[in-house]
C-alpha cells in the first residue's frame, strides 16, 4: 500500500510539473492545478479510509496466537 501511494505521489508531481509546461490559459492552468489538488486530497482520503476498514475488520477478527491456538485445541 505504501509504494502504491508513493507511485500516485509521484504521478501527481509529474502532472504539476506538466502543467508549467502547458501552453493553455492561466484560468486553464488554475482550474487544471485544482484538479491535481483534489486528486491529492481523494488519494489522502482513500488511505486514511483503507487504514480504518483495516483496524475495524481486525477488531472484529481477532488473531490469536499458534501457541495458544494449540493449547486450546489439547
Amino acid at each position: 500500500m505504501l509504494e502504491e501511494t508513493k507511485e500516485i505521489q509521484a504521478k501527481l508531481e509529474h502532472y504539476r510539473d506538466m502543467l508549467g509546461h502547458l501552453d493553455v490559459t492561466d484560468s486553464n492552468k488554475q482550474w487544471i492545478g485544482e484538479l491535481i489538488d483534489q486528486l491529492h486530497q481523494l488519494e489522502e482520503e482513500n488511505k486514511r479510509l483503507k487504514k480504518t476498514i483495516l483496524r475495524i475488520s481486525a477488531k472484529h477478527n481477532p488473531r490469536m496466537s499458534t501457541k495458544l491456538k494449540d493449547a486450546l485445541y489439547e
